[in-house]
């Protein structure tokens, strides 16, 4: 009864010995070997009877019988241990058979001859189960990994267009100020001048005085003299028109830098148009130099123009980002250059700084949406990302080399005429609403 009740289970159960040959399989294991097999396989080595994983059961086996402990293998490890087929209940698919395998030793008690017994259970469904529901928990990590960049996505294209709002109002509001400056700055420069011919009438009247000093009487002369050195006469006329004129100087500085900043800032409605790097390059390193003033600026073009076919406003975006950042890279004293040359089809533009540099680690990363190594409220770390954005909009390219406190080169390539200038609107060459790989705003 024991006998028919163990052949019967629903698990491989079998007997081998110390020389690997088969004492005892019951009907799970029997049903599924050849049928030529079933009547003689007692004595037959269990390599023979299973020849698929031979090798490794024969391995698994020897452990047990040296080390006289259970050894296990589990259908991750090992899934088709021995080559049976399993049908699925519902489907009646047949498939390979997933195998959860335990190997007891057992000692005879009438001979003492050591044994080995093995027990398989049929886990295809479970691994079934198991490995559908894997499929699913990659699908959703994928899902969850698409939906977290998506966010990321729209994250950076809200803080862009944020960024672009800004800068728009930013420009629109230099533009207003520009013009309202221009009206003091009027009036002033006609005083200066108004000015400087006065100060002219007041010192031929006093020339004119002393060179008559010597028809006054003695007491009169000294008091005229005495009036004239008191007031430090000498020194007032030849200082007086120096500084009128450097007054008025400095306010023809003023005046460029309002002009250039109105210029800069206002954006031309037809959207892509030609643009004349050379002329912004000047405009922007005079409003730089005029907020930074640390950094010597540095010009190098041998041409008077260079045009490309573009948006205004993003390139300019671009490039004053970049001077900004080489600005602000130089703490105490320093040199920013910006050179413009025509190389053929397209224009170069390089920005060189000697500042502090950027660190190796980062380097890689400067071009990531909010990465910044500023201090938190300094900057968004959108700076180099908007840059980058706009570069390539214009089917340009953007590099940066650098060394750790030895300064930062910045290089930009933008053709002069676009594959697809001709059919190009303003929001193809605009600050998109999609991220790509922020400023460094150098450490």
């Amino acid at each position: 009864m024991f006998e028919q009740l163990v052949g019967k289970l629903p698990v491989g159960i079998g007997v081998v010995d110390e020389n690997f040959n088969v004492i005892y399989l019951n009907d799970f294991f029997l049903d599924r070997l050849p049928y030529e097999l079933r009547q003689n396989y007692k004595e037959t080595p269990v390599t023979e009877l299973f020849q698929g994983e031979g090798k490794f059961l024969k391995r698994r086996l020897k452990s047990v019988f040296v080390l006289q402990h259970p050894s296990f293998s589990y259908w991750e490890q090992r899934p088709h241990i021995f080559p049976f087929k399993s049908s699925r209940p519902i489907t009646g698919e047949e498939t390979q058979m997933y195998q959860n395998m335990e190997i007891l030793p057992v000692k005879d008690k009438a001979t003492g001859k050591k044994l080995a017994c093995i027990f398989l259970q049929d886990v295809t469904a479970q691994a079934s189960y198991f490995r559908a529901q894997q499929k699913l928990s990659e699908a959703l990590k994928k899902e969850h990994e698409a939906q977290r960049k998506l966010i990321r996505k729209l994250d950076t294209a809200q803080s862009q267009l944020i960024q672009a709002e800004k800068m728009a109002s930013t420009g629109q509001l230099a533009a207003g100020i520009a013009h309202e400056i221009n009206n003091p700055i009027g009036f002033v420069n006609a005083n200066l001048n108004t000015l400087a011919q006065y100060a002219s009438h007041l010192i031929s009247i006093c020339d004119g005085v002393y060179s008559y000093l010597e028809n006054f009487n003695d007491e009169l002369r000294e008091q005229i003299e005495a009036l004239y050195q008191s007031n430090h006469y000498d020194l007032l006329k030849d200082d007086i028109t120096e500084l009128i004129e450097e007054s008025t100087d400095g306010l023809t500085r003023v005046k460029d830098i309002v002009e250039n900043l109105k210029n800069f800032s206002l954006e031309n409605s037809e959207g892509v148009q030609t643009v004349d790097i050379c002329t912004v390059c000047n405009q922007l390193i005079t409003l730089i130099s005029a907020q930074y003033s640390v950094p010597q600026y540095k010009f190098d073009c041998e041409l008077e123009k260079v045009e490309v076919m573009g948006n205004p406003g993003p390139l300019k975006q671009a490039l004053m980002n970049i001077m900004i950042n080489a600005a602000q890279a130089i703490h105490t004293k320093g040199v920013v250059k910006l050179s413009v040359r025509d190389s053929g089809d397209k224009v170069t533009i390089k920005i060189l700084d000697s500042g502090c540099g950027i660190p190796a680690q980062n380097l890689k990363r400067v071009f990531e949406p909010f990465f910044t190594t500023k201090p938190e409220g300094q900057g968004q770390g959108l700076g180099l990302s908007v840059a980058y954005t706009a570069i390539e909009q214009h089917q340009g390219k953007i590099s940066i080399s650098s060394k750790e406190a030895k300064g930062t080169v910045v290089e930009i390539s933008i053709p002069k005429q676009p594959s697809n200038a001709s059919s190009a609107t303003s929001e193809d060459l605009s600050i998109p609403s999609e991220a790509l790989p922020t400023d460094t705003q150098h450490a």
